[in-house]
């Protein structure tokens, strides 16, 4: 019910003869059977289904109960083996088996998902190294191309490409969140998409997404591209065509999932994919590191938006929790908190006060709610802690919003009995160019000090400021202060966030 609608890797046919196969099937404690490696990965590959459903029980019988067709099944009460004892039997089977395994289209697909039952820890490092690997012996093995040959049957070929497009959502989706490249660029790839089914639309979709995140990664975060050469305009161009791509597989979003409580995936969790990848698209990149002011509008809304669906998610539907969505949500926040705060000046000048000082404060004030309903269902500490050190961030930052705003307003009100907070009037008034006019050193931070935003996310992802193209450090980008200005501007509110961060995550 969770793997099938995103992850291409198995039908629901493939489940049924498994099934079918060991519930009257084999001793599968036989140490003689066992250790014949093509029967091994079967095994191996039966009881990571089953950890994948044990670890989604509870969601699965929350989702059934919902639907009456299913309102039997949801009330049967059998014990279970937990998902961690059925990892450990594939553990076991793995190294009793080690010297006889070899890449195979079965050998990788249980590498596979043993990445994909690890996204439901707290660290993601674990994951990503799975996934490397799994990718690695997809190309040794030929999958990511089409045969020359035609000797696979339809099915055989069919269940290759459903594989190695499973390694690609679950490979850039971890280089997306971890901000690193991915081991195959897409100019390598030249095997077909899986057949459409009724079964897999979803999943094709997903697939249509990732490819997408990995082009923003290609054309818009990698560090040696001859896109850097690139005018402004040009620049513009690019990201307006990812842009327009993004918003064309919005638009395909299926039908089925539409449906809010008869899909365990509803729309809200498809819309939340396309807003991370807007806000990703639209913050300060090495292609455009100091983005339009129509851009920085648009990255914070997007990244708003991410949160509310999320928000959603958590509320209405049984979707599990999993690190990348707790990443995600911290991610949104903290783009939202770092593009208001080094962007002041610009959005100053094109947006309306109230969309800093009401919808800022809002789309801040959900993330803490989906923090907070995280850190209940997770019973993290470290999450608990990286709901409060967002908090006393956020409140640093809608101060410094705040004064900001209040300062211009009343200087803007001695120059102007026509001044409005309100964009559009405002605009009217004073024309667009004379908009909360003010010195550039007005709002310059001291972001080398203050605000070392990386350590929040250290220990929970386990990434490293030096390896990832997520660059949280503004101040490098030279966004809005000049050489040699000032970093703080005297009389701004100011607090020391780096303390207020780290002190009690690290000490």
């Amino acid at each position: 019910m969770w793997i099938l609608p995103v992850y291409p890797i198995l039908t629901s046919d493939d489940l049924d003869i498994m099934v079918s196969r060991y519930n009257e099937g084999p001793d599968l404690d036989n140490s003689e059977y066992r250790r014949q490696p093509e029967i091994a990965t079967e095994i191996m590959l039966f009881y990571l289904v089953m950890a994948l459903g044990a670890i989604n029980a509870e969601n699965t019988l929350k989702q059934m109960r919902g639907q009456p067709e299913q309102e039997k099944m949801a009330t049967m009460s059998t014990p279970r083996p937990s998902p961690a004892s059925l990892c450990m039997r594939v553990l076991q089977l793995m190294d009793e088996n080690f010297q006889r395994l070899h890449p195979s289209v079965r050998f990788i697909q249980i590498i596979v998902l043993i990445s994909i039952y690890s996204s439901y820890g707290s660290i993601g490092s674990s994951q990503w190294q799975l996934a490397g690997l799994a990718m690695r012996m997809a190309v040794e093995t030929g999958l990511h191309c089409t045969p020359k040959t035609g000797n696979q049957s339809c099915s055989a070929k069919d269940e290759s490409n459903r594989l190695f497009w499973t390694i690609y959502i679950v490979e850039i989706s971890l280089a997306y969140n971890l901000g690193r490249p991915p081991s195959i660029g897409e100019e390598h790839i030249a095997t077909e998409l899986p057949r459409p089914t009724n079964e897999n639309l979803l999943s094709l979709h997903h697939i249509k997404h990732r490819q997408i995140q990995s082009r923003v990664v290609a054309q818009v975060y990698s560090v040696n591209n001859r896109n850097r050469n690139m005018s402004t305009e040009q620049t513009q161009i690019l990201i307006s065509n990812l842009q327009q791509e993004l918003d064309e597989w919005r638009i395909n979003i299926p039908l089925m999932s539409h449906a809010e409580g008869q899909h365990p995936y509803p729309y809200s969790y498809w819309e939340r994919l396309y807003h991370g990848t807007t806000f990703v698209l639209h913050r300060p990149s090495p292609l455009c590191p100091s983005p339009p002011a129509q851009s920085l509008e648009r990255c914070i809304r997007s990244a708003g938006s991410y949160i509310d669906d999320v928000l959603k998610v958590l509320r209405v539907t049984n979707v599990p929790l999993s690190w990348m969505l707790v990443q995600g949500v911290l991610f949104a926040g903290l783009t939202m908190l770092v593009t208001a705060r080094t962007g002041l000046r610009r959005l100053l000048s094109h947006v309306g006060a109230p969309f800093l000082l009401i919808d800022l404060h809002s789309w801040t004030r959900n993330c803490s709610i989906c923090l907070a309903i995280m850190n209940e269902r997770l019973r993290e500490d470290l999450v608990s802690k990286l709901d409060s050190q967002f908090e006393l961030l956020a409140n640093d930052t809608l101060r410094i919003i705040s004064a900001s705003i209040t300062s211009h307003t009343t200087k803007a009100s001695s120059r102007s009995p026509a001044f409005s907070a309100n964009h559009d009037i405002a605009e009217n008034a004073l024309g667009s160019d004379q908009i909360f006019t003010a010195d550039t050193s007005d709002f310059n931070l001291n972001l080398a000090e203050d605000l070392n935003y990386f350590d929040i996310f250290k220990e929970f992802m386990g990434q490293d400021p030096t390896q990832t193209f997520w660059d949280m450090f503004p101040y490098e980008l030279g966004l809005d202060a000049p050489p040699g200005q000032p970093g703080t501007e005297e009389g701004l509110p100011s607090i020391n966030s780096t303390e207020l961060l780290t002190n009690e995550l690290f000490k």
